[in-house]
């Protein structure tokens, strides 16, 4: 009996050990960029605030056919199709916003890879 309860607590500190060490190797972007100074690192950041506009450029992509859905056959909707309307097209602008600050982060961090030469 106190063999099981002593490899039950074994398990879960073993996985609490290891959750712990996890997040703390899991460093946020702004440590990241805080952190950049070679060439090879702000390539690097460039190349991940691209690949995040990317993502953000599909939900642009999946805002805009909810519109047109909404526009083409806005008689499905009733009263709520109004309040369908205002939150995608906000969805809409905020991904778009987004969209346009990482391609404008990843042109900063290029610009700064080229002049570390």
């Amino acid at each position: 009996m106190q063999a099981k309860i002593f490899l039950t607590i074994m398990v879960i500190l073993s996985f609490v050990a290891s959750s712990l060490s996890i997040a703390a190797g899991s460093a946020s972007i702004s440590d990241v960029e805080a952190k950049a100074k070679t060439k090879f690192d702000h390539i690097g950041l460039a190349e991940y605030y691209e690949k995040e506009a990317k993502a953000l450029n599909e939900k642009v992509e999946e805002q805009r056919k909810l519109l047109e859905e909404y526009k083409n056959h806005s008689e499905y909707y009733g009263r709520e199709g109004q309040d369908f309307q205002s939150h995608h097209e906000a969805l809409l602008r905020k991904y778009t916003k987004a969209v346009e600050r990482n391609m404008e982060m990843a042109a900063s961090h290029r610009k700064i890879a080229e002049k570390m030469k």
